[in-house]
């Protein structure tokens, strides 16, 4: 079920677009503190953030800003105001899409719906939990730490977050990372080792082997 996040003071908007997305089956949140919008789409990672331009004590353009600095999150921006200007400046920001007020709600889904399906073949951030790993620049958070990590290294933890909860045989990792299964297996196991000790340091996830079958990612405790 596709997560969608909408940032709007006008109440009335905000549950007619409710009511209409959850009839679609999209889980739906909003925000009630504007102030904290930006770090709440961060914290949730929705799919897909509805956010108005002209919210109170904050401009809806700051949000948009905030957000595409620290994530590939897809914005559907709204406002009542005429002109092209707000358009612009939204697009110049990062914005993937704009609407004007007063809007048609078919049309908003269809706009929406187009977004979704394009970033579906472009994501760019996996998750498990709050372990996070952005692709374009291997960069792996847990929570408010994070690393960069080498190429290689980085996709090792894909293949395993792809896979996630499921074992990844030594062969499949070879493949997925190397792009053939005859490299030497000491190769991997440094890899491995080092990953290891840096997942440590990072949050509860680390890479655990069962014999004969391969690695898996887990939590620690588990």
């Amino acid at each position: 079920m596709k997560k969608i996040l909408i940032i709007e003071d006008d109440r009335n908007l905000l549950n007619e677009l409710r009511e209409f997305l959850e009839n679609k089956n999209y889980e739906v949140a909003s925000v009630d503190n504007f102030l904290k919008a930006s770090q709440i789409a961060l914290d949730q990672r929705p799919d897909l953030v509805i956010l108005d331009i002209n919210l109170p004590g904050i401009s809806g353009f700051d949000i948009c800003r905030e957000i595409k600095e620290k994530s590939n999150i897809p914005i559907l921006m709204l406002t009542s105001r005429v002109g092209i200007e707000d358009e612009i400046r939204g697009l110049e920001i990062g914005a993937d899409e704009y609407l004007a007020k007063p809007v048609d709600t078919r049309r908003l889904i269809l706009r929406m719906e187009k977004l979704l399906n394009l970033f579906d073949h472009f994501q760019d951030i996996l998750n498990i939990g709050d372990l996070n790993l952005e692709i374009s620049t291997s960069k792996l958070s847990y929570k408010d730490t994070y690393l960069i990590l080498p190429q290689t290294e980085a996709d090792i933890v894909k293949k395993l977050m792809e896979s996630y909860p499921e074992i990844v045989s030594k062969d499949e990792l070879l493949e997925a990372v190397w792009s053939t299964i005859y490299i030497d297996e000491n190769i991997l196991q440094v890899n491995i080792t080092r990953l290891r000790k840096k997942l440590k340091n990072l949050g509860p996830y680390n890479i655990y082997n069962k014999r004969g079958k391969g690695y898996g990612l887990g939590v620690c405790d588990e």
